[in-house]
């Protein structure tokens, strides 16, 4: 299942509504860069674009690795919280279509006449799209967002590895960050969070353009970059999104993009075709059983 899915998968939350910076909060503050953070979560809330998707996965067994590559053309619906759509394109209609809504996820293989289902979890999402992540993590990146958890600011840190400036649109690949947010994970306070934040050229705003999160072991979960931004109505937007997980890499690039359209909740659901096999995942992301006939 992982290696059909991969043809067609894209990637990868907290919501409150940006409060007010702090009265006296410094510019480059915890709480004042948590803030732009939040300002863009409550600017971005859905999505419907077209763009390509390149995906790397190192397959393992025992000392063997090997890498599998896969690129595909893709129809990609995102909307906060929790939900997404991803169809991989070909000449003859849908390949491969995901979709969860936060509560179900469900993967159309058309060639297979089969439909996978399973709860959206990290396990299930894992399988589908070969990155393990949740459902609202995969969406906060398909809205060009940092799926930051929440944070302790209280013991939070602020370093500056760059000069300020303007950073660019990041056409040419990410975008080096200026300053680096350090804190660690409110949900898991063993794991430390890094967002990056630079200034955008096209709109001279202060942006997050880097995502990280590390175990207290030191082994990297997930990074995410930003690039290629856009000026939108909603503000500027990243149409380049590039993401290191364990075992995988991918590269996202947007080509139409509309951003906060009316979508339906019935579009992040996928109907059983006639005749096609229902197999149902368990949290692991496994084939637990078959549905009958």
């Amino acid at each position: 299942m992982a290696a059909s899915s991969l043809v067609g998968c894209a990637w990868l939350a907290r919501r409150p509504e940006a409060p007010p910076p702090a009265a006296g909060a410094a510019p480059d503050s915890p709480q004042a860069l948590i803030d732009l953070v939040s300002a863009r979560r409550a600017a971005v809330k859905s999505l419907r674009a077209t763009g390509k998707l390149q995906v790397t996965v190192d397959a393992r067994r025992g000392a063997d690795i090997r890498r599998n590559r896969f690129t595909a053309s893709q129809a990609i619906l995102a909307q906060s919280p929790s939900s997404f759509r991803l169809e991989a394109l070909s000449p003859f209609g849908v390949a491969y279509a995901v979709a969860s809504d936060g509560r179900e996820l469900a993967v159309l293989i058309p060639s297979e006449s089969v439909v996978y289902r399973g709860a959206a979890e990290l396990g299930t999402v894992a399988a589908a799209t070969g990155v393990a992540a949740t459902p609202e993590d995969v969406t906060e990146l398909l809205l060009g967002l940092p799926p930051a958890p929440e944070l302790d600011l209280e013991h939070a840190w602020v370093s500056h590895p760059g000069s300020p400036g303007m950073g660019g649109d990041g056409s040419d690949g990410p975008i080096a960050p200026e300053i680096l947010l350090h804190a660690t994970a409110r949900d898991d306070p063993d794991d430390l969070v890094v967002v990056g934040f630079a200034t955008i050229a096209a709109t001279g705003s202060l942006e997050p353009v880097l995502y990280e999160r590390i175990t207290g072991q030191g082994q990297l979960v997930l990074r995410a970059r930003f690039g290629a931004y856009r000026a939108m109505p909603a503000g500027p937007f990243a149409t380049r999104v590039e993401i290191q997980a364990i075992d995988s890499e991918a590269v996202l690039t947007y080509s139409d993009v509309d951003v906060n359209p009316a979508l339906e909740a019935s579009r992040f659901a996928v109907a059983t075709p006639s005749g096609a096999r229902v197999l149902r995942l368990d949290a692991s992301g496994r084939v637990a059983a078959q549905d009958p006939a």
